[in-house]
């Protein structure tokens, strides 16, 4: 209990500072400053890595069945993906966007930090079912910081502000082609987890809860993504509107992740 805490603390403390120093190297870049929030950032990474895998010691269950667990599972997979992302592809300014939204999100964790007691095993498909939700999940985290991205390299180009942002963020058709990909990505993984959510339901209670509110949200959420997708293809969309589009996708997802799971039966703390 003493070893988690101060393991969660200290992950908080060298985030804080690992986003601190970004921010600084996105106004005014300086290798120093930048290796510092890389060293940094890699500590966060085995800090978190280390309190997940010491939950998964206490309990004896993956770390999947409550919020708290769930969100810094999430934030370790979108820790790791803009890692090997950014060594890859060299996305600029992705790891201080992927870092500020992680740290929001490990920050708002501690309101609904608990040491709930797992339930017995319940099975290897609702681990997977909420295992390919969290990566759905991940993937629309990145489509949303893409969008973010589009958007404020445009206004920058539309207003001529030639910013030291303007010369690290990508060109506009690059983060319009990744959020894209982020989302062909998100897609597939949330209709898999829907599906694996559905089968798991009548094996182990003999029934699947269509009226449920958590099964309806999440297949509206999977409309709304899917009409992303259709308007991307479509002719004449494209650009601002179709980056706000995917803000909006992505508030749905904030939206079906922290309130529709309160109020749904068998979802509820999830």
């Amino acid at each position: 209990m003493v070893w988690s805490r101060l393991l969660y603390d200290g992950m908080i403390i060298l985030y804080a500072a690992s986003l601190v120093l970004f921010f600084m190297d996105s106004i005014q870049p300086r290798r120093t400053i930048n290796r510092t929030a890389l060293i940094l950032l890699f500590a966060v990474f085995g800090l978190l890595t280390a309190y997940l895998l010491l939950r998964l010691e206490r309990f004896g269950t993956p770390p999947v069945y409550n919020r708290f667990d769930l969100l810094l599972l999430l934030s370790w997979i979108i820790l790791l993906v803009a890692v090997v992302v950014q060594t890859f592809f060299q996305v600029g300014m992705l790891l201080f966007f992927a870092n500020a939204l992680v740290f929001f999100m490990v920050v708002f964790d501690i309101v609904g930090r608990t040491d709930v007691i797992y339930p017995h095993r319940q099975g290897d498909l609702l681990v997977l079912h909420i295992a390919t939700a969290a990566l759905s999940y991940a993937a629309f985290a990145f489509a949303f910081l893409f969008s973010v991205m589009y958007l404020i390299q445009e206004r920058m180009l539309r207003k001529k502000q030639w910013s030291a942002w303007y010369f690290r963020l990508p060109a506009l058709d690059v983060l319009d082609r990744y959020s894209f990909g982020s989302i062909v990505v998100g897609l597939p993984l949330l209709l898999i987890s829907m599906l694996l959510g559905m089968i798991w339901a009548n094996i182990s209670i003999g029934k699947f809860q269509f009226w449920d509110p958590k099964p309806i949200a999440t297949v509206v959420l999977w409309i709304m993504y899917g009409v992303y997708l259709m308007l991307r293809l479509r002719s004449g969309w494209g650009g601002r509107r179709l980056a706000g589009y995917s803000l909006i996708c992505f508030i749905g997802v904030v939206v079906n992740f922290l309130i529709v799971s309160n109020i749904s039966v068998f979802h509820h703390g999830n």
